[in-house]
């Protein structure tokens, strides 16, 4: 299975390093043939001027001085143009990518693995949430009520269990099909707050809005998150500061199942997309990790589920 896992890991990287040289290899090509076409234009133009230099090299003095000045004024605006140069980066030997920082990621999330536990989802009285029967499942559900207020204080966070207080945990979460989503730790506080409207938590990105706060480190919450199908962002905050930054992260491809692994001993939560050979997604350093933690999940505003994945058998 390992052996597997890592020929399929280096066939995407193969086909990858492909796609980027075939992709060079179409610039090249597209810009060598705009150069063909401009150099045929300018010779067209140049035959023209010639031949008409010609011409009225054959009529009266009187007429080819009358027309002089029109051979002048398209000589001066003819301007020979070079051809396009290849960027020197589009000609470079070509650089195998660096095997060794591949397997060594990919050994990352393949150790993780092996701390694989059980998750389910704590089940909580709020009818903007539903959770599944065999709690591995949480979906966001949209209800009328009344007031407003009950409809801005709900909080869509659910935890996790089994609580972590030392050691390795690893789980996944499928994630495919969500328009957007929340994972990761909580210290347990998200049980008895109630935070945010779900307009406050479509806004909660914005990093002018004081609304991102809440999910940051001293907060209580370790987590990653999506929004609008593409947008991915680490929620963080600054080492010196402590202020609360949303940190963009920059993924190849959409990950459709997300890979968590809490190592309490090396004090780290790293986030893998499984779906991508186990990319690593984004990695906190936290030597303050509260006693007690719990795996966090929020469905934000989607209406597709998110799943607890279950270890393979």
């Amino acid at each position: 299975m390992k052996f597997k896992g890592l020929q399929e890991f280096l066939d995407s990287k193969e086909k990858s390093e492909l796609q980027k040289l075939m992709q060079e290899k179409e610039g090249i090509m597209n810009s060598l043939a705009e150069s063909q076409t401009e150099l045929e234009k300018q010779r067209e133009a140049v035959r023209d001027l010639i031949s008409d230099v010609e011409h009225q090299l054959q009529c009266s003095t009187i007429e080819m001085l009358q027309a002089v000045n029109s051979v002048l004024t398209r000589s001066q605006t003819l301007r020979v143009k070079l051809p396009k140069m290849i960027p020197r980066k589009q000609r470079r030997i070509f650089q195998a990518p660096d095997v060794k920082g591949m397997l060594q990621e990919l050994q990352g999330q393949m150790d993780a693995q092996r701390y694989w536990v059980h998750v389910t989802l704590r089940q909580v009285r709020n009818k903007h949430v539903a959770i599944n029967m065999e709690k591995r499942q949480i979906q966001r559900q949209y209800r009328y009520t009344s007031s407003l207020q009950d409809y801005k204080t709900s909080d869509l966070g659910v935890l996790g269990i089994p609580a972590m207080q030392s050691g390795k945990h690893y789980w996944e979460v499928d994630v495919s099909g969500c328009d957007a989503w929340i994972l990761g730790l909580n210290d347990g506080r998200c049980a008895q707050a109630q935070l945010h409207s779900i307009n406050q938590m479509g806004s909660m990105y914005n990093s002018h809005d004081k609304q991102h706060e809440n999910y940051q480190p001293k907060c209580g919450y370790w987590v990653i998150g999506m929004r609008n199908r593409f947008v991915y962002n680490a929620f963080v905050e600054c080492s010196v500061t402590r202020n609360a930054s949303v940190l963009v992260l920059s993924l190849t491809r959409p990950p459709s199942r997300v890979g968590v692994f809490l190592d309490r001993e090396a004090c780290t939560l790293s986030f893998y997309d499984v779906s991508n050979h186990g990319a690593l997604i984004y990695k906190f350093y936290e030597p303050f990790f509260p006693d007690t933690v719990h795996p966090y999940f929020n469905p934000m505003e989607s209406l597709k589920p998110m799943t607890v994945c279950g270890p393979p058998s």
